[in-house]
Formats: C-alpha cells, sequence, structure tokens
C-alpha cells in the first residue's frame, strides 16, 4: 500500500509539474522557433511582443489532469496474457515506460501546439523528441505485442530494429505523400515539418505505433476537413496543419497501447 500510495503521488506531482511547464515553455520559446527559416519573426502579427501564446488558464491546469493521468495508466497498470492487472510495486517496466512516455507527450504536446497556432513544427523540438526515444529502448527488448505481425513477417526483427523500422516507415510515407501531392497538384501536400516529425515518432513509438498513429492522423484529418468542406468552415484553399493530429494519435497510442509492450 505504501508503494501504491508514492507512486500515486509522485503521479500528481509530475502532471502538476508538466502542465504548468508546457504552457510556460509555449509561451516563452524564441520566437524564431515559431518562424520558417529566413523570415523575420517581428513581421509575423501572431508572434507580437508581450501577448500569450497560450491561455494559462485554464490550459496548464487541463494539460496537468491529462499528465497525471498517463503517469498513472503507465505505471500502474501492466497486462498479462490479455487481462488488465495493476502492479502497485516498483517495477523496472512500469516506471521506466511511465517516465519516457510523460517525456515523449510533453514534447509533442508543445508540437502540436505550435503548429496548431503557427503551423510550424520547430526543429528543436522534433530533435527532443527523436531523443526521447531512448528511453523506450529498454522496452523494445520485449516487444511481441507491438510487433506488426503478418504471418510472421516481423517476426525475426530484434528491438534494435524496431524503431529505426518505426522511423523509416513514418518518414518514408509522409516523405512520398509530399513528393506525390507536389506532382499531382502542384502545391504542397505536406510540408517537411511533418515529414521529420513522423521519422521522430517512428524512433518512439516503432512499427506498429507509427502505422497506427499515421493512418489514424490522415483518416481523423481527413474527415474534419470534409466536414468542414461540407459546412462552409473551410476553403479548398485552406491549409490546415496536420501535425496536432499526429501528435494527439502518437500521444493516444502511448497511453492506450504502450502498456501492452
Amino acid at each position: 500500500m505504501t508503494i501504491l500510495i508514492i507512486k500515486i503521488a509522485t503521479s500528481i506531482l509530475l502532471g502538476f509539474f508538466a502542465g504548468p511547464a508546457a504552457v510556460y515553455v509555449f509561451n516563452h520559446m524564441p520566437t524564431s522557433w515559431l518562424c520558417e527559416y529566413g523570415e523575420d519573426p517581428s513581421l509575423n502579427p501572431k508572434l507580437a511582443k508581450g501577448e500569450k501564446r497560450i491561455k494559462e488558464n485554464p490550459w496548464r491546469w487541463v494539460y496537468s489532469v491529462g499528465f497525471i493521468c498517463l503517469c498513472l495508466r503507465l505505471s500502474l497498470v501492466e497486462y498479462e496474457d490479455g487481462m488488465l492487472s495493476v502492479y502497485p510495486e516498483v517495477t523496472t517496466a512500469t516506471t521506466q515506460l511511465a517516465a519516457a512516455g510523460l517525456i515523449a507527450c510533453w514534447i509533442l504536446l508543445i508540437i502540436a501546439l505550435a503548429d496548431l497556432k503557427f503551423m510550424i513544427i520547430p526543429d528543436q523540438f522534433v530533435l527532443l523528441l527523436a531523443l526521447s526515444s531512448i528511453g523506450f529502448a529498454p522496452l523494445w527488448r520485449n516487444d511481441a505485442g507491438m510487433r506488426l505481425s503478418v504471418s510472421g513477417a516481423w517476426d525475426h526483427l530484434d528491438g534494435f530494429w524496431q524503431p529505426l523500422l518505426g522511423m523509416v516507415i513514418g518518414g518514408g510515407f509522409m516523405l512520398l505523400c509530399a513528393i506525390a501531392g507536389r506532382l499531382i497538384f502542384k502545391q504542397d501536400a505536406f510540408g517537411f515539418g511533418d515529414v521529420k516529425l513522423c521519422a521522430a515518432m517512428g524512433l518512439v513509438l516503432g512499427i506498429n505505433g507509427t502505422v497506427a498513429a499515421v493512418a489514424a492522423a490522415v483518416i481523423i484529418s481527413g474527415f474534419v476537413a470534409a466536414a468542414g468542406l461540407a459546412t462552409g468552415r473551410y476553403r479548398k484553399s485552406d491549409r490546415k496543419p496536420l501535425g496536432p493530429y499526429l501528435c494527439g494519435c502518437a500521444m493516444a497510442y502511448i497511453f492506450i497501447m504502450m502498456p501492452f509492450a
């Protein structure tokens, strides 16, 4: 019982720190990080000095609750033979997963906000996301539950190849889509920031997670765009960010599926 109380208290403490920290970092990161290469931040009205990019209230508390739930989910819940179990004791697997998941989702939240508000995916946070994949490395040693098994096609792959192939699949798919959109529609279907984001996500999520997150993001964003066009909220010429969908689906995968590893 003592261990359980400690884990719950630690999850609450980390969540209440991570939520306000995300809002503070987003509001105070250098304006140059939220601009295209060569763009003058002073010419961008969205980056006017003195304006908060996101309101502290209620968002810092909303994010805090989300991070608390994430930490509790990843640190307390495991699965054995497909059955959900609660483990109050400290185990290496749950502690490692909770720490890695919290860091990755915190970075994904910053990226989603940046793309939603300014249509930019900061390279600095994409790099941090890629580096955060180191925290998931021990999980790939026992990755049978997270393999993309098609008649045993991936069964020979060990943990080392899972994140690397996730990176190739995620980044490669988005790059092909970007090239195809440019050739067919004569305009950018996806930005190169989306390509880099998917590659970094692949390192974190591995094969299954990358396929699931990217596919879900494309489908959901497609439905939202179709609904927007049907209701007149969007025009065909409007450009809408894909990053929030990619980040949201990646976070959902970490929250829902990672404990199955």
